[in-house]
Parts: structure tokens; C-alpha cells; sequence
């Protein structure tokens, strides 16, 4: 009897607390508000140049995530990304550059200068060559070629966002002969719904040229005050 109350015991179900655990909410978070200078900004580091805690991502209103590459070490196109459509190579002046025969560069127009007082708008200078024989065309316009501006997550500023008139700019290009093209950004956010325009604010900014032809452009860091 004994032994038999034992395995009873032992087999008696357990009335202890069987509801599912409770899921941890450690990594739920409220969505960061957009702001020009996020809330925890990156101190310059002794170089001048904000800290590593800079991203590549679109915050603002979902915005894109295509994953274009965003600075890098060179100018030349040398090829336009995995997405970007072959070209085939121009036979007449009227026909586009093939993006590896077209080099790109991006650099702010006053190359010495990284800090912008109160007024002073930043210029950016864009330049384009076409280093094949044959004369081809580059759409140099707003939109194939993005000025896209930062800071931290928050996407600040682009030149493709609602473009007033016509947004192509196609150019003939000669061989070796340069197009130059020079923006001043006049420090107002912009949004891909074309709500009214705010000023952004003093902080670290960066600025990044793409499209099929921007290729690896360095990528500018620059400072409003």
C-alpha cells in the first residue's frame, strides 16, 4: 500500500502556475522622432568629423532601403550597382553613356571649407566626364542625379524630391570634355509628400551623390551652425 500511495503521489498532475511566459517587451521600443540632429548627436572626433555612429538608412517616411552604396573611396562610375540596367554602348551622340565609361565626381564647391555659419548655404560641385570615343548622352537632372543629405538616421534633404518642371537634364558629352553643374542646398528639409519645407538645424550633416552614373563618389561631411 504503501508503495503504491508513492506512485500516485509521484504521477498526481502539478498544480502550479502553467500559463505561457510572459514575452519580454526589452525590445520594444517607441519610434525615434525625425529631427535634423537626432537626440544623441555625434561629438566631432579629433579630426573634426562626426563619430562612427552615423547610418546609411532612411529614416523618414519609410524612404527607400535599395541598399545603394553611399560614399566610398573613388570617383569613377566603374558600374552603377546590381539593379541598375545594362547600357548598351552608343553609336550616335543621342544614345546614353554606358555608366563604366562616365566618371563622377562630388565635392563641395569651397573644397577647403566644412563649417557653414548662420546663412551660409553649402554648394556642392558635381562633375562628369565621358572617357569612351563616342559622344553619348547623361542625364545630369535632380533625379538621376540625387544630392541626398543626412544626418544621423534622419534623412534630411534630396534634390529628387518633388521636382519642380522638368525633372530630366540630358547632355551631350564629348569625349574628355567635362560637365560641371554646382547646387547650394539653402539648409530647408525636404519631403518625398512635398509638405512645407522646415529649416534644418545646427548639427553634423553628410551628403551623398547617387544614381547610375555616381558610382563610388566620396561621400561629404560638413558642419551648419
Amino acid at each position: 500500500m504503501l508503495v503504491l500511495t508513492l506512485i500516485a503521489f509521484a504521477c498526481r498532475p502539478f498544480d502550479g502556475d502553467d500559463s505561457d511566459p510572459v514575452r519580454s517587451e526589452a525590445g520594444v521600443a517607441d519610434d525615434d522622432p525625425s529631427a535634423s540632429v537626432p537626440p544623441e548627436t555625434p561629438s566631432p572626433t579629433a579630426n573634426g568629423e562626426p563619430g562612427d555612429e552615423a547610418s546609411e538608412g532612411d529614416a523618414e517616411d519609410g524612404a527607400d532601403t535599395d541598399g545603394a552604396a553611399e560614399g566610398g573611396g573613388g570617383g569613377a562610375a566603374g558600374g552603377s550597382g546590381e539593379d541598375a540596367e545594362a547600357v548598351a554602348a552608343p553609336q550616335s551622340p543621342e544614345d546614353a553613356c554606358r555608366p563604366e565609361d562616365v566618371v563622377v565626381t562630388f565635392e563641395l564647391a569651397d573644397e577647403d571649407r566644412e563649417v557653414y555659419g548662420s546663412g551660409a548655404e553649402p554648394e556642392f560641385r558635381v562633375t562628369v566626364v565621358n572617357t569612351a570615343n563616342q559622344t553619348c548622352t547623361v542625364d545630369v537632372g535632380p533625379e538621376a542625379m540625387e544630392i541626398r543629405i543626412h544626418s544621423g538616421d534622419d534623412r534630411v534633404f534630396s534634390t529628387g524630391d518633388c521636382v519642380e518642371g522638368e525633372a530630366a537634364d540630358e547632355r551631350q558629352l564629348r569625349r574628355g570634355v567635362p560637365f560641371e553643374s554646382t547646387f547650394g542646398w539653402d539648409r530647408q528639409r525636404s519631403f518625398t509628400d512635398c509638405r512645407d519645407a522646415t529649416s534644418a538645424r545646427p548639427g553634423w550633416y553628410r551628403a551623398n551623390l547617387r544614381g547610375d552614373y555616381a558610382g563610388d563618389t566620396d561621400e561629404i561631411v560638413f558642419q551648419l551652425r
